[in-house]
């Protein structure tokens, strides 16, 4: 047990320091999230999510591509070491907020899709600069619903 503890805290140390910190801010933005969306109403998370039906204008700069991988890169191991799950629909909401704050745009996409038992299955994604920053998987399967910028 030890040693995977020990594991843990060498990856984290051997992330650059901007890296600690956006990973810290990404485990706490996203249980704040999680909070919101167990115990707030929808209309709370509604205005986290922006403008319906809408597609933003995508900053596509390296300055704004490199902050979208590290936001990207801090949800990732956000994901691998919570201890509460973070669904896509979460992974989303929290790469959003995590953009927002620095002024970088992105936009939010729901999908359906029926799996081999015929049930309705749904999936949320962030797109941002060009690059899926959540939510990774064969969109082609997936009809969108609504997007949100």
């Amino acid at each position: 047990m030890g040693s995977i503890a020990s594991r843990k805290v060498r990856s984290f140390l051997s992330i650059s320091g901007s890296g600690k910190l956006m990973f810290v801010e990404a485990v706490f933005t996203s249980a704040w999230v999680k909070i919101t969306l167990l115990f707030f109403p929808f209309s709370r998370v509604a205005k986290w999510l922006g403008k319906a039906n809408n597609h933003s204008y995508e900053n596509n700069t390296s300055e704004a591509l490199i902050t979208v991988k590290r936001v990207q890169f801090a949800l990732k191991l956000c994901d691998r070491y919570t201890p509460w799950p973070t669904e896509c629909y979460t992974q989303a909401l929290t790469a959003k907020l995590l953009l927002k704050r620095r002024n970088i745009s992105g936009n939010i996409y729901f999908g359906f899709r029926k799996n081999d038992h015929n049930e309705l299955m749904g999936h949320a994604w962030l797109k941002s600069a060009g690059i899926v920053v959540t939510g990774f998987c064969d969109f082609s399967l997936y009809t969108v619903h609504s997007t949100f910028s």
